[in-house]
């Protein structure tokens, strides 16, 4: 509508593809109780495509967050040779523990292509001012090899 943003400053190409025929495409995704409310739950660039199918980390977050072990979770795609890419778990929780843990909850709640290949613990997940976990920050951690 007019009250949406008229474009990126300098930037055509990213207002193209974020207008559309009148359109603000955020990429976010949605859901919406039964009351009518809706909550955004997450972003599209986030999916990652392992073996050939798509992997929403919103999803992964939700069921290790169930884990009572866990305090904060945050799943990022990381490049893998076999698979494309694969998921890559953030944890934050109280001690050090053995990540097989995580993964053996991950294969009772989980589709195997979603089962992260890679956990790593921390006592916090990286946020912004806002509260909001930082992504980016997690991606520029090492990822630990197996």
């Amino acid at each position: 509508g007019p009250m949406c943003m008229q474009g990126y400053c300098n930037d055509p190409e990213a207002t193209a593809q974020t207008i559309k025929d009148g359109w603000l495409h955020t990429g976010d995704l949605v859901r919406y109780d039964d009351e009518g409310y809706f909550y955004v739950v997450g972003r599209k660039k986030e999916m990652y495509i392992s073996g050939g199918e798509n992997v929403y980390p919103v999803e992964v977050e939700q069921i290790l967050r169930q884990h009572p072990l866990v305090k904060e979770a945050a799943v990022i795609g990381t490049p893998d040779t076999k698979w494309g890419e694969v998921g890559h778990a953030f944890l934050a929780v109280e001690e050090q523990l053995d990540t097989q843990i995580f993964a053996e909850y991950c294969r009772q709640h989980l589709a195997k292509f979603k089962i992260p290949k890679y956990f790593t613990l921390l006592g916090e997940l990286p946020k912004g001012d806002s509260g909001k976990i930082l992504k980016k920050k997690l991606a520029e951690l090492p990822v630990p090899r197996i």
